[in-house]
């Protein structure tokens, strides 16, 4: 994960802004506390990259880097962290662009889960909807937040080398912070 990371930050560090591309950052970080006989802690976050091109006047392509992780204490322990990459595709509309609908479809998704009886790989796919409010803040910078849907089918389950069909889904409804610029 941290190599793709790096190749990411190389790719975009060089190429030369032109026309038509747009680059988009988002994350949140949400943390629960239950405090009852026996106390739990639930924590998630979010994260997106995302590196779109001009298809038409509003409408934008391109690729998306995102992933998730979650850690719930309790019985059992919950901990699943996962990584997603695929197509992305972006619709600005209204006044000044203010708002968004996107749509990605990751045909990876890779997710390290340890539900209380060790730890596993799991391999799907996933998509995620957004439909944001990002105003202008400066000349092509767009600042907003929005809110998302995303869902994850696994098919495939690693242990230790060993790989066998499963059925596993995962959705999770949570708001974001993005930040996007546009050349």
């Amino acid at each position: 994960m941290k190599s793709v990371l790096i190749l990411l930050v190389l790719f975009l560090g060089s190429f030369h802004a032109r026309a038509g591309t747009l680059v988009e950052l988002g994350g949140t970080y949400i943390s629960e506390n239950l405090k009852t006989g026996s106390s739990s802690t639930s924590t998630r976050y979010f994260y997106n990259l995302g590196v779109l091109f001009s298809l038409k006047k509003r409408v934008w392509g391109g690729w998306n880097y995102s992933g998730f992780s979650q850690n719930d204490t309790g019985t059992p322990e919950i901990k699943i962290s996962s990584m997603d990459t695929g197509p992305y595709m972006k619709w600005q509309f209204g006044r000044n662009e203010m708002y968004s609908a996107s749509f990605a479809y990751n045909i990876l998704s890779k997710a390290q889960a340890d539900i209380g009886n060790g730890s596993e790989e799991w391999r799907g796919t996933s998509f995620w909807l957004q439909l944001g409010f990002m105003p202008e803040v400066k000349d092509g910078l767009h600042l907003g937040a929005s809110l998302n849907y995303y869902a994850a089918n696994y098919n495939k389950s690693v242990i230790s080398g060993s790989e066998s069909n499963i059925s596993y889904s995962k959705s999770w409804i949570f708001p974001l912070l993005s930040l996007t610029k546009e050349w």
